[in-house]
């Protein structure tokens, strides 16, 4: 029976009054030892993991002139080796120990983070203090990690949002070094030396300089003792920052036009904006939700800006419009960004946008569009801090651009925000005359090597044996017509995600395709708490109007996008309906809210019996060319792979690893590491109930081509000819291991885990039961799944019309 939605509603209200986000960063300690090192420490024991952040207050805007990209080139051989992590073991000791790794450059800081099951605190804070104090920058080692820099640079560069980006933030700063660009550009990074690397690391990588925050499932008082072990014997050194030239006083609106080529006509329109530290700060970020939708602040998770929301009064002037502001620690830009018909009036679409942040000047906001905007930011925030790893970004960043005291007071900053202030800050900052515009338009031709653009790098998110979570166990609930759905409560954020399998290609607002598998849809939504019942209806409305997909033929020009084209291809889908196969759900309301909701907004109705997918990869190597003028070809390799559910699917996932995951395996380490052909190799085992594929795809500069598709082809062959060591197959099983208790946090993350259950169980699978299926996985196993690992093709995209 369905109850009235009216019913639900307060079913809903009633299951939550108490329920408050866990991660509550004003319980978090803070203590700077003798050395200068700033400590930070917040337990919260909702998932048996933790998770470190490392900061260093240097970045772009410290590059030297001639070494633009000095700060980004060292961070990539900061994760290379160290005194008592040799060869690749800063990175590979977190890999085996089933954790995620990673870091990134950005004009004021660079910062290092890794999460893992909880009892490898230890040892992440062996590698961060050796990373700090013991790095071993060998010469042999800094070619290689050259190419990698260039081939990360050279894929930027075929995205013209990215090129434009860069070239409005280098005419809107003239003299203050946030115009660096962070990767740099082609003839600074050939020219950075060893010696400009170990100096580097001796100006800047000092403990002082350093802001250390660990989160999660720990003891307080034995994590500091040890962690003031391991930081306090490094030595205290003076930072030796030279000082930042001011920005000029701004004479009047500026302007660039590029002509490129494109598949559209991009703009910006970039605005002044305040330091994170600045009492306008928190006025701004509404002001943002004012003119389209809010992105929080957590940066390291909207990398390129927020799509405006349908009520925005600037959502018709132009496509694909979007919002980017980022917390710092000088004053820097707020940007409006969007695409246009190539015949449109580039001056009524510049006016439209003036006139819209002019009547905010003006104060003419009514009270219900003030109120809403703020509430919008309250519920941003509570999507920066979903997991442990994004507690710890947020307390390590703001402490690192000097406005640790503001994030601690933000939600109340902005709650007493008002309608005056918000007129005040846009009379201050969005004026007519200190706007910077770009316009990109479609033609000339791609100028390679060229400036790669000063955008946020891409941060990704990646043992011993698996133990249960102690967090609530997802509730599995059945409806009439056959669909079940996973439900599972979490109270680490007051939110809540709501994801829809389809068993074929769709296409709607909201829908993924080829997710989680090939031939699959996906259709998801998140909300706060409060509005639980706005997710399941936007996922069931999407569901109504999703249209399914025929089969596409590969045609995109991008080396990239071509790549995935015929990995999709290689699987005819059969669609069984649009009524989803499962339903998933993951947040802060009771279950029987969440059973409600679910029952008030779907009429399953009867799903037809799913029809087979046929997985059909290419028999032999492929070997294409673009006609387009890019800086990056592409290598990829494809093989069908059993289904999720098959008894050999945990050999293959092994296989897979032992092969390529990340910077590291074995064709990881000699690709990326030892030569420097390629910045990061995408391996992806997709695999629905029918079969699936495991997938590599690898971003390589068009000279490098050749030597990346005979090395693949190598180290392919080379896992059949030299079958994985009993050392490999155990490091592949703790990793394994390790990720079921530290891959999944977030509402979101929640859910696409138990959907992967649901493909390789059938239902909701413990930890500890998912390691003794992986100590039963045989060596004979191991070495037959990796024969049939080395029996697909390799894809390579090449590009035309370079000059």
């Amino acid at each position: 029976m369905r109850l009235p939605r009216a019913l639900v509603a307060a079913l809903l209200c009633l299951a939550t009054p108490q329920a408050f986000a866990k991660l509550d960063l004003s319980k978090a300690s803070v203590e700077r030892l003798e050395n200068g090192l700033t400590l930070i420490l917040l337990e919260d024991r909702t998932f048996p993991v933790v998770s470190i952040q490392t900061v260093y207050r240097t970045g772009a805007k410290d590059d030297p002139a001639g070494r633009l990209g000095l700060a980004h080139f060292f961070e990539h051989m900061a994760f290379r080796g160290s005194k008592n992590f040799p060869d690749t073991g800063l990175v590979s000791e977190i890999y085996a120990a089933g954790g995620e790794w990673h870091g990134y450059t950005w004009i004021d800081l660079t910062t290092y983070f890794a999460t893992t099951p909880k009892e490898n605190l230890a040892l992440l804070l062996d590698i961060e203090a050796d990373r700090m104090a013991r790095l071993d920058i060998r010469a042999e080692d800094v070619e290689a990690e050259r190419g990698a820099v260039l081939a990360e640079m050279n894929g930027y560069l075929n995205d013209p949002d990215a090129t434009l980006f860069d070239a409005v933030i280098a005419t809107h700063f003239l003299t203050h070094p946030y115009r660096n660009n962070t990767i740099g550009y082609a003839g600074d990074i050939n020219a950075i030396s060893h010696a400009d690397l170990e100096d580097f690391y001796h100006r800047h990588y000092a403990p002082g300089n350093a802001i250390v925050a660990i989160v999660g499932d720990f003891d307080r008082d034995a994590t500091r003792k040890a962690a003031a072990k391991k930081f306090g014997k490094i030595r205290a050194r003076a930072n030796w920052r030279d000082p930042l030239t001011a920005e000029m006083p701004r004479t009047g609106e500026r302007r660039i036009r590029l002509s490129l080529p494109s598949d559209e006509k991009l703009f910006k329109i970039a605005y002044p904006a305040p330091a994170a530290s600045s009492d306008d700060f928190a006025a701004f970020l509404v002001l943002q939700a004012l003119v389209g939708n809010s992105a929080g602040v957590n940066f390291s998770q909207n990398d390129w800006g927020t799509p405006v929301g349908d009520s925005s009064p600037v959502a018709d002037v132009a496509e694909n419009v979007r919002t980017w502001n980022i917390p710092t620690a000088d004053p820097y830009l707020f940007i409006i960004s969007g695409a246009s018909r190539s015949n449109a009036d580039e001056h009524k679409i510049e006016q439209a946008f003036q006139n819209a942040l002019d009547l905010l000047a003006r104060g003419n906001i009514s009270h219900s569009v003030f109120a809403a905007a703020r509430a919008r930011v309250i519920d941003a925030l509570t999507f920066d801090l979903e997991t442990t790893e994004d507690a710890a970004h947020q307390l390590a960043y703001f402490a690192a651009i000097g406005a640790f005291p503001r994030l601690l007071t933000l939600e109340d900053d902005i709650r007493a925000v008002t309608s005056e202030h918000i007129a005040t800050v846009a009379q201050t900052y969005l004026r007519e005359n200190q706007r910077t515009i770009g316009w990109l338009v479609p033609g000339g031709r791609a100028l390679f090597p060229a400036a790669a653009p000063n955008a946020p790098p891409l941060a990704e998110r990646p043992g011993g044996k698996g133990h249960d979570n102690p967090a609530e166990a997802p509730t599995v609930i059945d409806n009439a017509a056959g669909v079940r759905m996973l439900f599972r409560r979490s109270q680490l954020s007051r939110a809540i995600s709501v994801k829809a399998v389809l068993a074929g290609r769709f296409d709607c607002d909201i829908c993924a395709i080829d997710l989680p598998a090939h031939g699959m849809t996906t259709v998801s939504a998140s909300a706060a708490s409060a509005d639980a019942g706005g997710a399941f209806k936007s996922v069931a409305s999407s569901i109504g109007n999703a249209k399914a997909m025929p089969d596409a033929i590969p045609s995109s020009a991008d080396p990239l996008t071509r790549l995935d084209e015929i990995f999709a291809a290689s699987v005819a889908a059969r669609s069984a309906g649009s009524s989803p196969l499962i339903l998933s759900a993951s947040g802060d309301i009771d279950p029987s809210a969440a059973e409600q909701l679910a029952g008030s907004y779907f009429d399953f109705g009867k799903i037809e019996a799913e029809k087979p997918t046929d997985y059909l990869p290419p028999s032999g190597d492929i070997d294409f060319t673009v006609d387009a003028a890019k800086a990056q070809a592409a290598a990829g390799y494809i093989v069908a792979a059993p289904g999720a559910g098959d008894p050999k699917a945990l050999a293959t996932r092994i296989a897979l690893y032992i092969l390529s995951h990340g910077y590291e395996g074995r064709l990881g380490k000699e690709a990326i590491s030892r030569r420097g052909l390629a910045y990061y190799i995408d391996a992806q085992y997709r695999a629905g109930p029918d079969g699936g594929l495991v997938t590599l795809a690898a971003g390589v500069d068009p000279d490098k081509i050749g030597e990346f598709r005979t090395l693949m082809k190598r180290e392919v062959a080379r896992l059949a000819a030299e079958p994985p060591t009993d050392a490999e197959i155990a490091e592949a099983k703790r990793h394994l291991s390790g990720r079921k208790i530290s891959a999944a946090q977030s509402n979101s993350e929640l859910v696409d885990a138990m959907i992967l259950d649901w493909l390789a169980a059938g239902g909701p699978e413990l930890p500890s039961a998912f390691a003794r299926k992986l100590e039963k996985v045989s060596r004979d196993e191991v070495l037959a799944a990796a024969g049939e690992l080395a029996t697909g093709a390799i894809v390579t995209i090449g590009v035309g019309g370079v000059e």
